[in-house]
């Protein structure tokens, strides 16, 4: 709680210290600059190009004209100061002049003595000397710039409004998830979780694909998370579409009511993408701080995070767009006038990576090509960052490009710190168990603790892989029961390409069951499932393949947590009946601490394991008879039906019960979907807890 409430602080100041637009950072300064637009300075221009502003920023009596205009337009010494600063930036930015608040003070005093009146003479006829303020004439372009200062000021509001809907959910969802961890208490009734938080949006489709016309894969959220997505596309949509009406032509600045429209719709979409700069960031590193407080999986975050890094591009789009039909009109001098200018090109450069990260994020591709996807995300998440900053540091809004360099900086810290706690660079100790599964020690950290739910990254370093492994991590669950010298954790796998393949030839080349490997712990992860003493509720594991990795912990930790008679059950599918060799020890201590295990095994059918030819086989007979006498095993010829599973174990069941499932994405939705329908009709509360590495 401490970490998060720091976390958002700092995001805090990181807003408060942004830098707004320079021309709408002091609505005095640029009233004073445009209004000495009108007279003539010896330029031969009327503009704010750069090479009028080298003209200007060096001519006495200009700069004494607008310091002037600065000092008799307000009595506040603060508003001056920052107003007499903004036009010296805007000459060393624009003119290469370098004036300290000093000098801009010493241009007004000197001023003072040379003052007169403006004749219209002053419009076509080069002035020499400082001019005073016509106050009527003045008022037009105060009020001008003050209606448009409102104006974007406005659009910044409404980003920040999309800051806001996300901070409610996550506070809503803090709410909720400490009121059942720390009280026990949930807020989730059988018909919320029927209507809400367990139903797909299209049937039974969630953490498995729907493939359309047997080429197209669609992904689709939970009902609550098509909800929550919907809201914050609705308020986006609204946010974009109100709120125009503060200008009135004519205008100083806003030459024609086309080119207001142009502007105003282009900062509005502007700074609400670069508001969701923190989101999109917080909600896609592996150190999220609000994943322990609202309870919210990884993998609802990276959704999250998918949905407002689509939406931060298209309000990207829409404002690059706009910006270049301005400039490709007649009005806007063609679209060559404005390429020099280097916060344009940093502004195209980075809205085409912004599509490129999108666009090469989407799962078949990450399926397809994995180390192609992350070295180039990772790369174009760096560009970004500094395109942002080159597109933006003569504009301003810099804090929210800061926030991006926070949150990034904070994750990669966090992640260097959990590998040095959790040994640094060790030596893993793989064994091949058969049929490409891959038991593997690591060390158990004496600082961090592994617990139920916990997973955690490894990096695999060895000379004889592609150079490429090495800067991979993979996400594996973590037992989190120590062995019985409690020095060392297990770590179950399946090996299936990449890495994971690497680490499979090599055992099989080699000979012998069990190898070294270097490798580096980057953990732990993920989130705990509340188990209060003495709860009377019934646990029931759901596995599927080596689902049992994530399955068992969670059920052992039940156990060990409550002091009731409940038997609590585990039901393991599976088509390898060697796993119940290389898993006997764990199955044995749920075996004799009153649980019973159902052990279904289905031959081989099915996708839980990978069709391999080179897999090394191993005995397909219970090897250890104390095992085979404690657990009950059923074959079946054809997948187990789960909704029958699901419903004799509702209606035999007097206890509150809790699934806890794990397994292919496409058992995990038979179970989701499974349960669901239960719902309707049982009179026990029925909650269901799912660990899914759908990402």
């Amino acid at each position: 709680m401490r970490l998060s409430g720091l976390l958002i602080w700092i995001l805090a100041w990181f807003q408060v210290h942004v830098q707004a637009l320079v021309l709408i950072d002091s609505t005095l300064a640029s009233a004073c600059v445009y209004y000495e637009l009108q007279y003539d300075w010896g330029c031969n221009s009327h503009s704010n190009g750069m090479k009028a502003y080298a003209c200007r920023c060096g001519n006495a009596a200009w700069l004494g004209s607008v310091t002037n205009c600065v000092y008799e337009n307000t009595n506040s010494t603060r508003l001056r100061n920052h107003a007499l600063r903004h036009i010296s930036t805007r000459c060393l930015q624009k003119g290469g002049f370098e004036y300290s608040l000093a000098d801009m003070q010493g241009f007004y005093k000197n001023a003072t003595s040379y003052l007169r009146e403006p004749t219209k003479m002053d419009l076509t006829m080069p002035v020499d000397l400082p001019l005073r303020v016509n106050e009527s004439s003045y008022a037009y372009y105060h009020k001008g710039f003050k209606d448009f200062t409102f104006s974007v000021q406005r659009s910044q509001w409404f980003g920040w409004g999309l800051v806001f809907y996300w901070a409610t959910i996550l506070v809503l969802a803090s709410i909720f998830n400490l009121s059942k961890r720390v009280f026990g208490f949930t807020w989730e009734t059988n018909w919320i979780r029927r209507t809400l938080t367990l139903p797909s949006t299209f049937g039974k489709y969630h953490n498995s694909p729907y493939t359309l016309w047997k080429c197209f894969q669609f992904y689709f959220p939970t009902r609550l998370q098509s909800w929550v997505i919907a809201v914050f596309l609705i308020q986006t949509i609204v946010s974009c579409c109100v709120g125009y009406n503060t200008i009135s032509m004519p205008h100083p600045y806003l030459t024609s009511r086309w080119y207001a429209n142009l502007d105003l719709i282009s900062y509005r979409t502007d700074l609400m993408a670069i508001s969701l700069f923190p989101i999109v960031y917080f909600f896609g590193i592996r150190n999220n701080p609000f994943t322990w407080v609202t309870g919210i999986s990884f993998a609802t975050f990276n959704l999250y995070h998918k949905w407002t890094a689509y939406v931060m591009v298209i309000l990207a789009f829409i404002h690059s767009i706009i910006w270049t039909v301005w400039a490709k009109s007649k009005e806007g001098g063609g679209y060559l006038a404005w390429w020099p200018d280097a916060y344009w090109q940093w502004g195209v450069f980075a809205t085409m990576l912004s599509f490129f990260m999108v666009a090469h994020s989407h799962k078949w591709i990450r399926d397809l090509a994995y180390e192609f996807f992350l070295i180039f995300h990772k790369l174009f998440n760096v560009m970004f960052i500094v395109c942002m900053y080159y597109h933006l540091n003569t504009l301003g809004w810099l804090g929210w490009v800061w926030s991006m360099v926070g949150i990034w900086g904070f994750d990669r810290v966090m992640r260097f710190a959990k590998i040095i706690l959790c040994g640094g660079l060790q030596t893993a100790t793989v064994t091949d168990c058969g049929n490409g599964v891959i038991r593997m020690k690591i060390k158990n950290p004496r600082l961090l603790k592994f617990y139920p739910g916990s997973y955690a990254y490894v990096y695999f370093f060895s000379t004889s892989d592609p150079w490429i492994y090495s800067f991979q991590s993979h996400p594996f669950t973590v037992l989190s029961v120590p062995d019985e010298d409690e020095s060392t954790l297990t770590i179950i796998f399946k090996a299936k390409k990449g890495i994971t393949r690497n680490v499979l030839n090599r055992l099989l080349k080699s000979g012998v069951d069990e190898l070294k490997y270097k490798i580096f712990v980057e953990g732990p992860y993920g989130a705990a499932y509340p188990c209060h003493k003495n709860s009377t509720r019934k646990f029931i594991g759901l596995a599927a393949g080596l689902g049992i990795s994530a399955v068992f912990p969670h059920i052992k930790s039940v156990i060990e947590q409550t002091s009731t008679n409940i038997v609590h059950e585990l039901k393991w599918i599976s088509n390898d009946m060697n796993c119940l060799n290389w898993f006997s020890k764990e199955l044995a201590w749920l075996a004799s601490n009153n649980c019973k295990i159902t052990f279904i095994y289905t031959k081989d059918i099915g996708s839980d394991t990978e069709s391999v030819s080179d897999y090394s086989e191993k005995p397909k007979s219970i090897q250890d008879q104390k095992i085979s006498s404690k657990i009950e095993v059923l074959t079946f010829s054809t997948r187990p039906d789960m909704n029958q599973i699901v419903h004799e174990a509702i209606s035999s069941s007097e206890e509150d019960i809790s699934f806890v499932s794990c397994g292919p994405s496409s058992f995990i939705d038979v179970v989701r979907y499974s349960v669901k329908k239960e719902l309707a009709n049982t009179k026990v509360d029925v909650d269901l807890e799912e660990e899914s590495f759908t990402w």
